[in-house]
């Protein structure tokens, strides 16, 4: 009698998965995501993907050509939530202070509430190639909208220590300061991955106040920016929530 091979159809699973509640790439992600953080991105293969997902290597390549076409995603969903949510701030109500105090809480709480602690991957070799560009472009995109936040955010006082000076030598002062400022906010990664577990809205709110201490915000002043900063920013998660 012939033996007659059966094509399989679909995605075919290899075991159970683990995720059974997310769609295929959604899966594809989370496991990535965790073996990329714990094992390391160069250690983790594309079929130990396919296993923790309980699916056949062929069916992930289905979804994600390469595991650099992974990585990439990974990466972008780390800065495109608070690129929108940016874009959204800077139109509302609020002076320019409460409205930086808001994106940086937003901007930390995605970084230390994602499933995984992706932002470690930041610093991987790889991410200088061409094939990473996009996120590059995407994470510069997001410091070009905290830079002009915080140029219209600096206090009197710092803005006298950036010196007397003008052109050149004043831009360089301002976009170091940006990048205390934005490091300041991605210091969230580190501290998650020292600290799992600790209550996320009390390392919000410490990154966020002590953001707006450096450029020179103090005491009732500060005061009144977090709670300008915490209105608006729930105004914004209303908003997100009636758009999904």
């Amino acid at each position: 009698m012939e033996t007659r091979r059966v094509r399989d159809r679909g995605r075919p699973r290899s075991g159970t998965t683990l995720r059974p509640d997310l769609s295929a790439p959604e899966q594809i992600l989370d496991a990535a995501a965790q073996l990329f953080v714990e094992g390391g991105y160069s250690a983790t293969s594309t079929r130990a993907i396919a296993d923790q997902v309980g699916i056949r290597q062929a069916s992930l390549y289905y979804h994600f050509p390469s595991k650099e076409h992974i990585l990439e995603a990974l990466l972008m969903r780390t800065v495109s939530p608070s690129i929108g949510a940016a874009r959204s701030l800077q139109q509302a109500d609020a002076d320019s202070p409460a409205r930086l105090w808001a994106l940086i809480a937003y901007d930390a709480t995605q970084l230390f509430q994602a499933p995984h602690n992706v932002g470690t991957l930041y610093l991987l070799p790889e991410i200088r190639n061409e094939r990473f560009e996009p996120f590059r472009r995407e994470r510069k995109a997001l410091r070009d909208i905290y830079a002009a936040l915080i140029a219209a955010s600096i206090a009197t006082s710092v803005r006298v220590d950036l010196g007397p000076t003008r052109g050149s030598a004043e831009q360089s002062s301002l976009d170091y300061l940006v990048d205390v400022v934005f490091g300041m906010v991605e210091s969230a990664i580190a501290i998650r991955a020292d600290r799992a577990g600790d209550d996320a809205n009390t390392l919000v709110t410490t990154i966020a106040q002590s953001c707006l201490r450096v450029l020179g915000h103090t005491d009732d002043p500060l005061r009144t920016i977090s709670a300008d900063g915490r209105r608006i920013l729930a105004e914004l998660t209303v908003a997100q929530d009636a758009a999904r």
